[in-house]
């Protein structure tokens, strides 16, 4: 009979049980057969509703009397016909939706050919599913060669159908068990074995379909990685992970388009201060668009002053117009391998605020007077005008001498910097074209630090600036370590027997004692709870004279800050005398130990860079917190009243932050996934030619993670592409577990000595292999090699 299993009526043992055992036919095709069992050729053509269908059971089946008796059993009856009804039109199997919630029965026919067309696609499935060991790339598409040209154009639909699931959009009327669009059908769900097809023939192991979906799309020539990457971007915006559009609304970019270029003298004449006699230059990397910053070390009456020009954007993009709401909404530009998602449509991120050599632009200038030390004594900021002499690529610095004296200012700056070294080179996949992927390797060098050295070195300037002339700041904040994350990396560090033990970090602030510090903790400790402790006997906080500034009195004191890092740096450097393996889970530890910097209306001070005060000034291009900052320097500079105030200030520094990380989420996915797409194509590492062996599916790859069931691991050592593997994978039948400090995996149960064998190490290298690379969502799935 069609529609699934029927258990037929009088199963006496079951009742008596209470209740129904076995499979049960849906509540449609139930319906379907009680109905339509009475019909003759004029009833499959009616539209039937809830109540006609209820008049008609209880007239063929002599229920009248019953219902007389009986109200409620009438009103059950039409409550299941109406539970039927909505599973019915749900399915579409047995029951055709029709108009103002009428409905049709499928004719005996019909559903004889939803049998027939389910069977043809259960042995398409059965046949072309995808059994045994499957390639790292997946299966080949079928062909002519080695499937009939039924089977070809079947399968030539169901790409169809994995292109619309990834792109979230409707699946092809073709995909259907018949013309009305059924897709279920006796159990059979059609949009379910496309899923599954999908990852059989993928041999992927991931959790969801769409990896496999998207590595059989690319193996069949469908896409190209520019269609892939563009196709994720759109499915994260579908789902609410991407709230950055690839375009701009057209009014505003028909605002941008009509502004005009800069009338340098007629802005002097307006009141800017004319800068054009400045030797700037840009400094940037040889594929840059966008020049937003440009410098100079100038030396005038036997004062220097570095010169730091940022294009001022606030000129173009007014508080509260429709473009800076569109500005503010995004707050971030993105940069992806193979596009940027911009903050400002590109009239003005890549022509009118950009500092182009050779004509005139509006600039924020800040002047930073130095002292026979190299110390900044006096800062000085203009609404300017600016003739930028050339714009040069960072290699272009030490083809003369012209550089050399900048380079060695921030060579004196650096040199007194108490930092964590923690940084790698940059090694980033670029796409160029629509399908050529390249991996560049980005080395520090010293004309990237110098520019790095003098942006820190502003944004620090204009933050006490306006700190100190009271201005509602989105500070950028980042806050010492935690003192439970230090106790937990000493344990750690201990457990390893290793002679490292950090002091716990130092809190006190600007203008507070050693005394005042100890006050506040128990303070805060009898105020959290901590005994009722009586801190009325304690000695009154010592007096000092140095007056604290209010954008000040929430840092971390200086000299506290610098014991901090001091004893982190020691720790850095003791630990490069250790084994590989340690030095890396100490490398590791530090760097887990940095919390993530943030916007915050309240200055906190900046701990990685070692700084009282730190706001973002010299990308308003790309960063709306620096357009915020330059409204309110500009603000100060003619003595208005502040552009941003304090609450909006706090709403928009959440903002944000909040885009800044969602941004950065996307970043690290997409990039992860041009990285699959390389490997996959024989890339290699660190090369920018893929090979001719094909992918490598092999490394010498470094643990850098046991969490739970999870080995996670670092394929090049780099940190540029990791993945993770599960413990069951390294103990076959025997179970593995994890220390407490996330140190070793080793053997649950002892063995014959009592033991528990160590099977992995934190740090260690480990052999491995390439069991699945998701191109859609950035996983990767490792095995032991």
């Amino acid at each position: 009979m069609a529609g699934g299993r029927h258990r037929g009526r009088g199963r006496k043992n079951n009742r008596q049980r209470g209740g129904k055992k076995g499979p049960q036919s849906p509540p449609d095709e139930r319906l379907w057969r009680r109905v339509t069992q009475h019909f003759d050729d004029d009833q499959w053509q009616r539209a039937w509703t809830a109540e006609s269908i209820t008049a008609w059971i209880t007239d063929k089946e002599g229920l009248a009397v019953q219902f007389q008796s009986d109200s409620k059993a009438e009103r059950a009856l039409l409550s299941k016909v109406n539970e039927a009804l909505a599973h019915g039109r749900n399915e579409g199997t047995y029951i055709l939706a029709g108009e103002e919630k009428a409905v049709r029965f499928r004719s005996p026919a019909s559903i004889d050919g939803l049998i027939s067309a389910t069977s043809r696609w259960k042995d398409f499935f059965s046949r072309h599913g995808g059994k045994g060991q499957t390639p790292l790339h997946g299966r080949s598409p079928l062909t002519t060669e080695d499937a009939s040209e039924e089977d070809v154009a079947m399968y030539a639909l169901l790409e169809d159908v994995w292109e619309a699931m990834l792109r979230g959009q409707p699946l092809p009327e073709a995909y259907a068990l018949d013309d009305q669009g059924c897709t279920a059908m006796q159990g059979f769900d059609l949009v379910k074995e496309a899923r599954k097809c999908a990852a059989r023939r993928s041999g992927l192991r991931f959790r969801e379909d769409e990896p496999a979906m998207a590595l059989l799309m690319m193996m069949a020539g469908r896409w190209t990685t520019r269609e892939l990457l563009d196709a994720r971007l759109e499915a994260r915006r579908k789902d609410g992970h991407n709230p950055f559009p690839r375009t701009y609304d057209t009014s505003l970019v028909d605002h941008a388009d009509r502004l005009g270029e800069v009338d340098g003298d007629g802005e002097v004449a307006a009141g800017r201060t004319d800068l054009r006699h400045l030797p700037l230059v840009t400094i940037d990397p040889p594929d840059a668009k966008d020049f937003d910053d440009a410098v100079c070390l100038v030396e005038e009456n036997g004062k220097r002053t570095l010169w730091v020009a940022i294009a001022d954007v606030a000129h173009y993009v007014q508080a509260g117009t429709a473009l800076d709401r569109s500005a503010a909404a995004r707050a971030t530009s993105v940069y992806l391998p193979h596009t940027v998602l911009p903050m400002l449509p590109p009239k003005l991120a890549d022509d009118l605020c950009s500092l182009r050599a050779g004509v005139d632009r509006l600039a924020m200038v800040v002047g930073m007077d130095l002292d026979d030390e190299n110390n900044v004594v006096n800062t000085h900021a203009y609404e300017a005008v600016i003739h930028v002499k050339a714009n040069i690529a960072y290699g272009d610095v030490f083809d003369t001498d012209a550089y050399d004296e900048m380079l060695a200012l921030a060579a004196v700056w650096q040199s007194r910097e108490i930092r964590l070294n923690l940084n790698n080179p940059e090694l980033r996949p670029r796409l160029h074209g629509e399908d050529e992927l390249r991996v560049e390797v980005k080395w520090p060098n010293e004309a990237t630090r110098m520019i790095e050295s003098f942006m820190v070195a502003t944004n620090a300037a204009v933050g006490h600036l306006l700190g100190a002339a009271g201005a509602p700041l989105p500070w950028r904040c980042h806050a010492p370590p935690d003192r439970p994350e230090v106790e937990g990396l000493n344990a750690k560090l201990a457990a390893l027997d290793i002679g490292i033990q950090l002091p716990m970090p130092s809190l006190r602030k600007h203008g507070e004692s050693e005394t005042d510090e100890l006050s506040n903790l128990l303070g805060d400790w009898a105020s959290l709870g901590g005994g009722g402790i009586d801190l009325s006997g304690m000695d009154a906080p010592e007096e000092t004279d140095e007056a604290v500034l209010p954008y000040l009195s929430g840092v971390i004191d200086p000299e506290a800050r610098n014991g901090i890092l001091a004893s982190l740096q020691d720790a850095q450097a003791a630990a490069s005398d250790l084994t590989e393996t340690t030095r890396r889970i100490v490398d590791q530890g530090l760097f887990q130990l940095m919390q993530r910097a943030r916007y915050d209306e309240e200055n906190g001070g900046h701990f990685g860079l070692n700084l009282d005060a730190y706001v973002h000034f010299t990308s308003p291009i790309r960063r709306y917190p620096d357009l915020m900052t330059h409204r309110q320097l500009k603000a100060h500079i003619h003595g208005r009243e502040w552009v941003h105030d304090t609450a909006e200030t706090a709403k928009l520094a959440v903002h944000c932050s909040e885009q800044g990380l969602t941004a950065k989420r996307m970043e690290w996915e997409l990039v992860a996934n041009a990285y699959h797409v390389h490997l996959l194509r024989g890339g290699r590492l660190g090369e920018e030619a893929p090979s001719e062996e094909g992918a490598a599916t092999t490394y010498n790859a470094r643990v850098t993670g046991l969490r739970g069931p999870w080995v996670f691991l670092d394929l090049a050592d780099d940190g540029a592409v990791s993945g993770r593997m599960h413990l069951r994978q390294l103990g076959g039948k025997r179970r593995l577990v994890v220390d407490e400090y996330g140190l070793e995996a080793s053997v649950a149960e002892p063995d014959h000595n009592g033991e528990h064998p160590i099977v992995l190490r934190l740090g260690q290298r480990f052999p491995c292999r390439l069991r699945g690379l998701d191109i859609w969502s950035g996983s990767l799935d490792l095995a032991p090699n």
